[in-house]
């Protein structure tokens, strides 16, 4: 078996994955001490697949959310490339799409992290072996001093129960049975890109939504991306029950920008989208909602994601090795660093009890490289 040697481990080349690899060399890191690792073959691979398949034009987070500890970086990316205005989208700057991921990818080359990165390569088992950390990989042993979980949430699609199997996720892969009549359920960001894709496609669409089209910017309140909007939530300390809820009431799922809401009300209008409110259930095969058959055999749930429950992924072994702490809702219990055991650092769904309503956001990534980052190359120093 190949074994590789490292100081850093990093797991997932997502946005978290890689805004904390940049971060690192920003901040002094030595690119020698890094090791990337991601299941699949290049960086932000399911990001860009996911944001293609709903045809996403522009991101729901500002300007100053991206990969780089610099705020104000993609920005000056933007001007630098002579990217046009219709690049960031109104008053908070919000980035397109294309600009984002340019960005990300100019900076991961900028500080060759291709050579530090080793793709197709699924993390079996983590486990400590005195010192040092062990992953196991399907191809590989990496031998590494400290390790950020950064695997996010976006396999992990959530179809409901009458759900079967001519019914798919919008982010499941195969699109191969489109046809010119589909039903998109649910009311976010994620279905209204949709809808709007495949009504410029000429497709009848229906959309399906629990209640009336919700306006958000954002997925929560913006004051939850700095420390003094978040000063109630961090009084709570580790009342992890009554943060778990304070992050569920203020998150907003089955919401969406409000130009794009706008867009997908100016295709009601025109009938190019039929619109149908209430729940969907299924009767001897077939769905209704409001006791009114859906038309057409394609129905595409647009319908979240969620993180895998910690306990069922590769940390299971350093879980039991430690008996490590688990939040009443099963999630780590981390320290400020968003440390759960010495030189064992997770980001995204599995720290939002510390970061809160944003942690599995853009910004989410950002925070966690301002919290981990300044400790952990303070202790490779001194070493």
């Amino acid at each position: 078996m190949i074994v590789e040697n490292t100081k850093l481990l990093i797991i997932g080349a997502g946005v978290h994955g890689m805004t904390l690899a940049i971060s690192y060399m920003e901040q002094g890191g030595c690119l020698e001490d890094l090791i990337i690792v991601d299941r699949l073959t290049d960086p932000l691979s399911n990001w860009k697949q996911q944001t293609s398949s709903i045809s996403m034009s522009h991101l729901r987070s500002t300007r100053v959310h991206h990969v780089s500890s610099n705020p104000h970086a993609l920005k000056q990316f933007a001007s630098r490339y002579a990217y046009r205005s219709n690049h960031f989208k109104d008053t908070f700057g919000r980035p397109s799409l294309e600009l984002f991921n340019d960005h990300a990818e100019s900076s991961w080359n900028a500080y060759r992290l291709d050579e530090r990165f080793l793709g197709n390569e699924q993390v079996m088992t983590l486990r400590k072996d005195g010192a040092h950390y062990h992953a196991r990989t399907n191809h590989r042993l990496i031998i590494a001093n400290s390790v950020i979980v950064a695997i996010g949430q976006s396999e992990n699609v959530v179809l409901p129960e009458w759900a079967d199997e001519q019914c798919r996720h919008v982010f499941e892969k195969d699109q191969s049975d489109e046809s010119n009549q589909v039903t998109v359920v649910g009311g976010g960001i994620t279905a209204l890109h949709y809808v709007v894709k495949r009504a410029n496609q000429g497709h009848r669409v229906t959309l399906v939504t629990r209640r009336p089209l919700e306006v958000s910017q954002f997925d929560a309140d913006r004051q939850f991306m700095g420390p003094k909007g978040l000063d109630d939530f961090h009084r709570l300390k580790q009342d992890w029950t009554t943060k778990r809820s304070f992050i569920a009431r203020e998150r907003k799922p089955g919401s969406a920008p409000n130009d794009l809401v706008l867009k997908v009300k100016r295709l009601i209008q025109t009938n190019a989208v039929t619109h149908i409110i209430g729940e969907v259930e299924r009767d001897s095969g077939s769905l209704f909602v409001n006791g009114e058959q859906l038309a057409g055999k394609e129905v595409v749930c647009c319908t979240g994601i969620r993180p895998h429950p910690v306990k069922e992924t590769f940390l299971q072994p350093v879980i039991e090795q430690f008996n490590l702490p688990l939040t009443p809702c099963g999630t780590p219990v981390l320290n400020e660093h968003l440390e759960w055991t010495p030189g064992l650092y997770l980001t995204g769904p599995y720290a939002d009890l510390i970061i809160g309503p944003f942690s599995r956001a853009i910004y989410g990534g950002q925070e966690a490289a301002r919290r981990i980052l300044p400790q952990l190359l303070a202790t490779q120093k001194s070493v």
